[in-house]
């Protein structure tokens, strides 16, 4: 019984000891310096309670969420957060450093360790504004905040000292993994996936299209950038055919995704019918991997978009195409990478009914649109189609990004397409993010019609219609213009008629005389007239004007300020046709 006990008491002896020597430093994360992220990993083999110490800079006591340096571990396979720096209380603190000494349980498996020392806390809570002025932050916030221009200044200077204090130690019973060996895991992680756009940097556009012969699910897992004002990087899931957006990365549709509060997450499965589909990632010109302006994700180096195949056997359903032809598209307008204060026009004529997709894209702010498109019925005068904020989408970037991705259904006949822009923020000369697709700043229209034949749609040239009396447009300052025409029987004609006008008069304006009399039948004033858009003072005229057989004479007159090209004020939303167009129309007496 005496050597049984003994026998025992070594045994108990030698597994404790087994136990404390196996459970050694897995990770070890020192030699820091501002503004990186150091990884490392281990894996696991039972579940266990895994030890953790950590120093860190944070060097505010009583607001523990500023943190110059902050630490957390991922799940490998799942991606998911099991532990981060806020769920432990510090151990010890100095002036401006934090000792942490904690533990997690964790299951068997594969977890990644980071750690950060970019500034881990938010500038959108007010916390600069309610203490940026006092003590230690006037100091602090200062160094980190003087943008000057001064190469030799380093940013993070007032804490030199602390980087080499530093630490991360991971101890529990299993296998260290290298950062190399990490990125291994990842790479072969997204080798399954059917669409991988990640690591992503600065102003890169990533796209897919794919066609799905049976429905399918996906998983999609997405990292970008976003805040309430807008979506800077971030991904989408078209169905090119409806145009229908199935699938988003923004800002609503996302949650927090670690550090800075713009880093945003989306964990979704989404079903697909049978289509075509195209998957695209889009990224602005800052905050990207490897680039932080500010506290990084939790997963950084997924940061863009993934697809997995959820649906058992799916990949069969799935097929990758290098372009949409399938979609029988024929090209019909393409005014692309417009840039600043250019007017453009392009007519086309329908054969027979046809579906048509328009995109668009253009500047846009608080409900009013300053570059944009339109499209007109040359018979009726009639805006079918115009480019209107309330329509529009943000399209990445700055908020101010508008588009337009849609069919629209046009009948038989001949249509004038418009594009403008303004004087800034076009494609080459932005004065904010860019959107997504720069190179479509402006509007490209296609056929997106099953019934579509060649020969279907032509060109259409507007002064060779010959529907048109008399058009005298893009009349500038101190001008007179006159053009004649003839009616061969009575009826109503079409005047549109823009100009300028404020209290009651009219300044930039037209009227029609007999030919033969110079009586003035018609006269374009200042209560026949409605707004243009843009600035009060721009009128418009649209109806129609009955007119006897006979021949006559229309004018156009301006003052010497506020016309086409010339404008002192906002233009009206159709600068082209500044001046007067007169059209036939069916008889109607």
């Amino acid at each position: 019984m005496k050597l049984f006990k003994i026998s025992l008491f070594f045994l108990f002896s030698f597994a404790i000891s087994s136990f404390l020597f196996a459970q050694e430093n897995l990770v070890e994360l020192i030699d820091f310096y501002a503004e990186e992220i150091q990884v490392a990993g281990f894996t696991l083999n039972s579940e266990q309670s895994v030890s953790i110490e950590a120093n860190t800079i944070s060097p505010r006591r009583n607001y523990r969420k500023f943190n110059f340096s902050y630490a957390w571990i991922l799940n490998s396979e799942s991606r998911d957060l099991v532990w981060e720096l806020s769920e432990a209380e510090p151990e010890d603190r100095s002036r401006y450093l934090s000792t942490y000494k904690t533990s997690v349980e964790l299951k068997p498996g594969t977890y990644e360790v980071y750690y950060s020392t970019y500034p881990h806390f938010n500038f959108e809570d007010d916390f600069y504004f309610h203490w940026g002025a006092k003590g230690f932050f006037s100091g602090v916030f200062n160094e980190l905040l003087n943008d000057d221009d001064d190469e030799d200044k380093e940013k993070y200077k007032f804490f030199d000292d602390l980087y080499d204090q530093l630490y991360l130690r991971i101890k529990a019973t299993g296998t260290p993994l290298s950062a190399d060996e990490i990125q291994v895991r990842q790479d072969a992680l997204k080798e399954k996936a059917f669409v991988s756009y990640t690591q992503l940097r600065d102003d890169e556009f990533e796209e897919q299209i794919f066609k799905v012969t049976q429905p399918v699910e996906l998983r999609v897992y997405a990292l970008g950038e976003a805040r309430r004002d807008g979506d800077y990087d971030f991904g989408a899931i078209i169905n090119l055919k409806t145009r229908e957006r199935v699938w988003k990365l923004s800002y609503r549709r996302s949650d927090h995704a670690g550090g800075n509060k713009k880093n945003r997450v989306a964990r979704d499965v989404i079903k697909l019918e049978p289509g075509i589909y195209k998957a695209l990632y889009v990224t602005d010109d800052s905050h990207s991997y490897r680039r932080w302006n500010t506290a990084p994700p939790f997963d950084p180096s997924f940061w863009g978009m993934t697809l997995w195949v959820e649906s058992a056997g799916g990949e069969s359903t799935l097929a990758k195409l290098d372009a949409d032809d399938e979609l029988n598209k024929a090209p019909v307008i393409e005014f692309t990478k417009v840039r600043d204060g250019e007017y453009l026009a392009e007519g086309f004529t329908l054969k027979k009914p046809l579906n048509l997709h328009i995109y668009a894209l253009g500047e846009g702010d608080d409900g009013d649109m300053y570059d944009y498109g339109w499209i007109v019925n040359t018979k009726t005068r009639e805006k079918v189609w115009i480019m209107d904020y309330y329509d529009t989408e943000q399209a990445g970037g700055a908020s101010k990004n508008r588009m337009f991705d849609g069919i629209v259904k046009l009948e038989p006949g001949n249509y004038m397409v418009y594009y403008i822009t303004d004087g800034s923020h076009a494609y080459h000369s932005w004065n904010m993010s860019p959107p997504l697709d720069k190179k479509k700043w402006g509007i490209t229209i296609s056929v997106l019609d099953d019934n579509y034949r060649e020969g279907d749609i032509a060109a259409y040239e507007e002064e060779e219609d010959a529907a048109i009396l008399a058009r005298l447009i893009r009349v500038r300052d101190d001008q007179r213009k006159k053009s004649r025409f003839s009616l061969a029987e009575d009826g109503y004609v079409k005047v549109y008629a823009i100009g300028e006008g404020s209290d009651g008069e009219m300044y930039d304006y037209t009227w029609i005389e007999d030919a033969n009399t110079g009586r003035v039948v018609w006269e374009m004033t200042y209560r026949k007239t409605e707004r243009a858009g843009g600035a009060r003072k721009n009128r418009v005229f649209d109806d129609r004007v009955y007119l006897e057989a006979g021949d006559y004479v229309v004018y156009y007159e301006s003052d010497g300020s506020h016309s086409f090209n010339d404008w002192n004020d906002r233009p009206p939303r159709d600068p082209f046709n500044w001046g007067v167009t007169i059209s036939k129309l069916e008889n109607d007496k």
